[in-house]
């Protein structure tokens, strides 16, 4: 798995993900998330367009993110998701829970707003 950390601003993270993210992989991922998501009102965009594979650790780490945004008044979504992950989330009850973009324009747009508003 390779992470890659795009700051857009003092708020607004992107990170693009490739690769899978399972067991061995997921506590990286997590700590590069909560590392921005434990500040407060910030902004965390994950653009899974090149995950091809999420298993139960992966998606545990995707709720706690959830959580914490919540907690510290910040936001956090996802982008880009293939079809294998997108039934993943669907088939746990995920989809409703968790803010999905198509790409990331989409997502970039929406957070712009949120900014200015």
């Amino acid at each position: 798995m390779e992470i890659i950390r795009e700051e857009l601003g003092v708020r607004l993270v992107f990170f693009g993900v490739s690769g899978r993210v399972d067991a061995l992989t997921s506590p990286q991922l997590e700590q590069e998330l909560m590392s921005v998501l434990a500040e407060q009102g910030k902004i965390c965009v994950l653009d899974l367009a090149q995950v091809d594979y999420m298993s139960s650790a992966g998606l545990r780490v995707l709720l706690m993110c959830k959580k914490t945004a919540a907690r510290n008044k910040g936001t956090f979504a996802l982008c880009g998701l293939q079809e294998a992950v997108r039934k993943i989330l669907e088939m746990v009850g995920y989809l409703p829970l968790l803010e999905i973009y198509p790409d990331r324009p989409t997502a970039h747009d929406a957070a712009r707003k949120r900014l200015e508003g």
